[in-house]
């Protein structure tokens, strides 16, 4: 039988998750890398410097690329009706927000999330390096040519499942089922703050949230929410910090100095290479939509 599986690594312009400026799609056959597709898109936003500062991709790069739902049908080709893996929960969230904001819809028959399955597959290493791309790379030997570069990072995420796959006997239909099932006994997660159950179960099991700026929720209520999807909610951010969710209204007008400190201190460990993304509120209840539901398909 065939085993085939796309992986999909997408950029943005700016903290605003559906503004995607590029997506990266590798796809696998029977273990092996058959086609890569490197996809500019003109996510009709403006460019953040610092986002710019991440993957290099700049307003002149894009100006004659296609919008998301121009790309759509030719991504959607690629996809077909594959099973979807990315190196994270953020690629998903930034796929169906795009989607959202087009009013397009994606055709997936089922997305897995390669963190928990690089936890599973290696859960002393990953309980003690972390799941970072750049770093689980270089531990099982995986180029990784150009981080940040969509093609390149959705290429080293396949060749990290292909030896994933390798090494527990698993298959792409089972590597689906296994995600769903607890981390092997005696391997759990970082200290959480005592006062909020974290999910075992939850979609985004072993993220460290942290959340700053003017929310429509309380911080209770967010932290709450958080730790049912699985997150570890932290009081400050450290390099524990995967996620530092802001609030809207901060999120697309704060500049400079008027950064809160959590946000500023979050790009500084962003640029020294920690895995931490910046996140609006609306991203985040996203997420939640997406959790509750099954999102555009099953992890």
């Amino acid at each position: 039988m065939t085993e085939r599986f796309v992986v999909i690594d997408v950029e943005t312009a700016n903290p605003d998750m559906s503004s995607i400026c590029q997506i990266g799609l590798a796809v696998y056959e029977n273990g092996e890398r058959v086609d890569a597709h490197s996809i500019l898109i003109d996510p009709e936003d403006e460019f953040d410097e610092f986002n710019i500062a991440i993957h290099g991709i700049t307003p002149d790069q894009v100006q004659s690329a296609p919008n998301f739902a121009e790309a759509l049908p030719s991504i959607q080709q690629v996809l077909g009706s594959n099973t979807v893996a990315s190196y994270g929960h953020f690629d998903k969230t930034a796929m169906a927000q795009a989607c959202r904001k087009y009013g397009w819809e994606l055709s997936v028959s089922a997305w897995l999330n390669l963190h928990p399955v690089v936890r599973r597959a290696w859960p002393e290493e990953a309980a003690t390096h972390g799941v970072a791309l750049a770093k689980t790379a270089k531990r099982l030997g995986v180029k990784l040519v150009n981080h940040h570069d969509a093609k390149a990072d959705a290429i080293a995420a396949g060749e990290i499942f292909l030896q994933a796959m390798a090494v527990s006997g698993l298959g792409v239909a089972e590597w689906i089922k296994r995600v769903a099932m607890p981390i092997h006994p005696g391997q759990g997660h970082e200290r959480h703050v005592s006062t909020y159950e974290v999910n075992p179960e939850g979609a985004l099991l072993g993220e460290g949230i942290v959340f700053t700026g003017a929310l429509s929720m309380t911080r209770e209520q967010a932290r709450e929410a958080a730790a049912k999807l699985g997150c570890v909610p932290l009081g400050g951010v450290s390099k524990k910090t995967t996620m530092l969710v802001v609030g809207d209204q901060d999120i697309r007008h704060l500049r400079g100095s008027d950064k809160s400190s959590k946000h500023r201190k979050a790009e500084e460990l962003i640029k020294k290479g920690h895995p931490l993304r910046i996140l609006g509120e609306s991203d985040f209840m996203a997420m939640l939509t997406n959790s509750e539901s099954g999102g555009l398909s099953n992890e």
